[in-house]
């Protein structure tokens, strides 16, 4: 075969960290040259196992991958040389286009010819180029040795300096090689990276306390990522679909803490670093941000692990990896406080075995003591932790468990990120969280800055202990505020712990068939709605009634509430990826049956429901 017989003489792919823009800039005209050709892929490091594979050069330079980066001022001319050196394939490139624009033209090139492809860019914003040898008729199916043929365009707006710029730019790609009988992907065996690089071998960022950070995040593989950064709340400045792109004016920024991108999409987001520590930024879809397959199962290009398998016994032992940056803040070391606060509230979470199996594998669950009460739930959830805005709370985590477990506060600006919950990441120089062993207990302490709606979770073999119930709503009110079940509803989605069912069903608090939510007409209602699926990314939202539309207003998205001007009504249905929180209120006129509908994706199968009385 001419991929084995040929590999030993592949050059090697390097990692593109997309810091130097390709080509030659003069007088508003950019000339580059782009060669498309074989080498040796090292999604690890060079020091592990390569992959032959397809990738951008820049004539007379290394091959990337990501491809180079096309980065000009607005207004500029691209003059670009492109050659297939690829054997007996036609390299279909696209989105090499006149910008603004709305439609793209795919150029070919059959092998061993070259085209030259002029495009202006007369909008600013964060583009993509891509190309495929396969001859797949889409984007998403291109996911094999050609799936790393492709690069971010950036175009710079008027008066920046293109050539030093202060943001950083992260593209997202996709191998997957192996396939089952009826030739559909094996998901499972698919290797997720960042800039060419998988976690922990991606790069390591860091930044001084106090500095503003930007970041363009282009998605070039087959499937969407809610990205999710922890500790801090980001504002998206603009989203695009990799040939036009929508800015948002500051009024319209939406603060948030995870982000969806769908493939072949774009977003451009910013935020402060001020507090110092080990963070993450990383897909809130945990098969994603485990340690992929071994690459030599993945180039046997069968599937040797059942899902089962997969499930039950991989992703409980498997590190993180995949689609994860560690971003470190410089400044003083935090070194935790050993005198508690006079008004320090004190609970203890425990982590214990549940019989609240809903199939054959193991579950877990959460029991929460506030030193007078225990409290736990029925279902795979956790208990609801209620705290108080500015008022500071200890935590005891106790692990009843035969396996480690972590915990973390996904939303919450904690201060010390010691207790953010990211075994042997979350800390600083001084010190680095552990994993809370079985028998260990782990202190938590920190202080709500704001009120909101949040999530704490596990963060050790999240797919595993996640929907074996380890995820639960985190709940802070204002100062003096009581929390009234009666008018303020959570529902909280999840995943059902049995293997078989991960990519089919969904639980609304816990449960396959959720109790009746009760409303009484006239009243303000408050829906805080939670997806803490490990699968369901694109999954919808609706209330449904039999008479006619509904409208709700959102309020808050992931805990941060929402300028008035955007607290518009709308219709009663959304996009609620993983790792997200979203607030509504509504109002329901008059008494009658409503249904809460949970669809896999917008116009997709049903895959959790619950009924909704509204009484007099």
């Amino acid at each position: 075969m001419f991929l084995l017989a040929v590999v030993t003489a592949f050059s090697m792919i390097l990692a593109n960290d997309n810091r130097i823009p390709a080509g030659t800039l003069d007088h508003g005209e950019l000339h580059v040259s782009l060669d498309a050709r074989w080498g040796m892929w090292y999604p690890d490091s060079p020091a592990h196992e390569g992959v032959a594979m397809q990738a951008f050069a820049e004539a007379g330079k290394p091959l990337e991958d990501p491809g180079p980066l096309i980065r000009v001022p607005v207004g500029s001319e691209i003059i670009m040389r492109m050659r297939n050196s690829v054997p007996g394939t036609v390299l279909t490139i696209h989105g090499l286009v006149d910008r603004p624009s709305d439609q793209d033209r795919p150029v070919s090139i059959p092998y061993g010819s070259e085209r030259i492809i002029r495009f202006r860019a007369g909008a600013a914003g964060t583009f993509d180029y891509w190309a495929t040898t396969s001859g797949v008729a889409s984007f998403a199916a291109r996911t094999k040795w050609d799936s790393q043929l492709g690069g971010a365009i950036v175009v710079d707006p008027p008066g920046s300096d293109e050539r030093k710029p202060d943001d950083r730019v992260f593209v997202i790609s996709t191998w997957l090689n192996v396939y089952d009988s009826s030739n559909n992907p094996v998901f499972r065996y698919d290797l997720h990276v960042i800039n060419g690089r998988a976690w922990p071998y991606t790069e390591r960022l860091s930044y001084d306390a106090g500095s503003i950070v930007r970041w363009r995040v282009v998605d070039l593989s087959a499937g969407g990522h809610p990205m999710h950064l922890h500790g801090f709340y980001f504002r998206v400045t603009s989203r695009g679909d990799g040939i036009g792109e929508v800015d948002y004016p500051l009024a319209d920024q939406i603060s948030e803490v995870t982000e969806l991108i769908r493939p072949h999409g774009t977003f451009e987001m910013a935020w402060t670093a001020t507090r110092p520590g080990n963070w993450l930024f990383h897909c809130h879809i945990p098969a994603h941000a485990i340690a992929h397959q071994p690459i030599d199962a993945m180039l046997a290009g069968k599937s040797t692990m059942s899902a089962v398998d997969f499930a039950d016994g991989y992703v409980r032992t498997a590190a993180m990896g995949g689609l994860v940056l560690e971003v470190t803040v410089r400044g003083v070391p935090r070194i935790t406080e050993r005198v508690e606060p006079a008004n320090v509230r004190h609970l203890k979470l425990l982590v214990q075995p549940s019989t609240a199996s809903s199939g054959p594998d193991p579950a877990f669950k959460y029991v929460l003591d506030d030193g007078a009460t225990t409290s736990t739930e029925s279902g795979l959830i956790g208990p609801p932790i209620i705290l108080r805005q500015d008022q500071p709370v200890s935590i005891d985590i106790v692990n009843e468990l035969n396996e480690a477990t972590s915990v973390h506060w996904h939303g919450m600006e904690l201060t010390d990120s010691y207790y953010d919950g990211a075994a042997g990441i979350s800390g600083d120089s001084l010190h680095v969280a552990p994993m809370i062993e079985p028998g260990a207990t782990f202190n938590v302490r920190f202080t709500p800055p704001r009120s909101g709606t949040f999530i704490y979770h596990t963060h050790m073999h999240d797919q595993w202990q996640m929907r074996g119930g380890l995820a639960g709503p985190l709940i802070v009110l204002p100062p003096g505020m009581t929390y009234d079940p009666a008018t303020d509803h959570v529902i909280m989605i999840s995943t059902s712990n049995d293997a078989s069912k991960i990519l089919s069903q969904a639980f609304i608090n816990g449960e396959p068939s959720p109790a009746p939510l009760v409303l009484h007409a006239g009243m303000p209602q408050r829906l805080r709605l939670i997806n803490m699926t490990v699968a369901f990314f694109t999954s919808v939202v609706s209330l449904v009634s039999p008479t006619g539309p509904v409208t709700w207003r959102p309020i808050a998205v992931d805990g941060y509430d929402l300028a008035p001007a955007l607290r518009n009504p709308e219709e009663a249905s959304q996009i609620l990826t993983i790792g997200k929180t979203l607030d509504f209120t509504y109002t329901p006129n008059r008494p009658g049956d409503l249904t809460f509908v949970v669809r896999s994706f917008r116009g997709g199968p049903i895959i959790a429901r619950m009924p909704v009385e509204v009484l007099p």
